[in-house]
């Protein structure tokens, strides 16, 4: 019958995840047949706290949808694939609705033009990051340290420096035998003697030791999302640990111009409307298949910035500073949004943000 969710407290102070309630029935004859297609059910976000806004509709917002209409936003060709339920009619404000109407030809979905995937799973970071002291002690070659990015906290800058970053990963193919005098070998039989060779994690690989032949990757995106999602960009392509998804991208497409799309406050609307925001502090965490699944703007359409733009250290998507304001005029501009739409777009952000932080926080303090 209906499914509610508050915007402003969680409901219950022992619950680590949030919560919603769901209103079922059991009812004669109900499930079978075309009348069974005309059921609906109410999406419900309350806009107070339970008790007022359930007294007051002034205070929640519904959005009704029948059955059949839920089966079909949910099926791909012949088969049912699901829908994000509560972005789209619990948490999603009005201008998401509207900008997939009215420019959804502008749009794409970011899996058709990026193979989204995860980034590294190591197996045993301690032994695969290496900072340079370690590189020093085992006299490590080169050719098996690659520069790595293991957390979006190594930079304020969306364009990352590799060399400036504090870790390589230890990437060696060859076995053992080859290696004789190698710094690398003396490193792995140290590895053997922690007794890492043993971990399930990296037993069943042939070389325990080995991470297998990896690319270079232009753009990363924070994987956990607090306020800002943010996608780096390293122009000669660098590793990325899995607390990213990376974007490995079809060839003739320009890095700078995805970049700018995925950093743009479009794209915070979509993710943050579409994205698990389940986790009771706060934090969103999205899936490689969700993230693909995003829209973004066509970056085609998009002008190529200046990679300066990209230097700048702030991208708190609730105060824009001037480089964001830069990025967003871009997109704005190649969809054709109104001033209102744009105003719109912002304060739809700030909504969702702000809503999941203070649901956060509802119940600090509580016994």
């Amino acid at each position: 019958d209906a499914i509610y969710e508050s915007a402003v407290e969680r409901q219950f102070a022992t619950a680590d995840i949030n919560t919603l309630i769901s209103v079922i029935r059991k009812r004669a004859g109900a499930g079978n047949g075309d009348d069974a297609d005309a059921d609906a059910t109410r999406f419900v976000q309350l806009r107070a706290p339970l008790a007022t806004a359930l007294a007051d509709a002034g205070r929640r917002r519904e959005i009704v949808k029948t059955r059949a209409e839920l089966r079909a936003a949910a099926t791909s060709g012949r088969r049912f694939v699901g829908d994000k339920w509560g972005g789209k009619y619990l948490r999603a404000p009005d201008i998401y609705h509207q900008i997939l109407d009215k420019y959804g030809d502008k749009l794409v979905r970011l899996g058709d033009i990026a193979e989204v995937r995860f980034g590294i799973k190591t197996g045993a970071n301690d032994f695969f990051y290496l900072t340079p002291e370690v590189i020093a002690e085992f006299g490590i070659e080169p050719a098996y340290c690659r520069p790595v990015m293991t957390t979006p906290q190594e930079s304020r800058r969306i364009a990352v420096n590799p060399a400036a970053l504090p870790r390589r990963l230890f990437m060696c193919h060859r076995d053992k035998a080859d290696l004789a005098g190698a710094g690398a070998l003396a490193y792995i039989e140290w590895g053997e003697q922690q007794g890492y060779h043993r971990r399930r994690s990296v037993a069943s690989r042939r070389r325990w030791y080995d991470l297998g032949e990896r690319d270079n990757v232009y753009l990363g995106m924070n994987k956990f999302v607090d306020t800002t999602a943010r996608t780096f960009l390293v122009t000669q392509g660098v590793l990325y640990s899995d607390n990213f998804q990376v974007m490995p991208i079809a060839g003739g497409m320009s890095p700078t111009r995805l970049c700018a799309a995925v950093n743009s406050t479009l794209f915070q609307l979509m993710l943050n409307t579409e994205s698990r925001a389940n986790f009771g502090e706060g934090v969103l965490e999205i899936q490689t298949y969700e993230t693909a699944n995003l829209a973004i703007v066509n970056p085609q359409l998009l002008p190529e910035l200046d990679a300066a733009v990209f230097n700048a250290t702030d991208w708190d998507v609730l105060t824009p500073s001037a480089a964001r304001r830069h990025i967003d005029a871009a997109v704005y501009e190649a969809l054709g949004l109104t001033a209102e739409e744009r105003d719109a777009a912002h304060a739809g952000v700030a909504e969702l943000v702000g809503n999941r932080k203070r649901r956060a926080g509802s119940v600090r303090g509580r016994g």
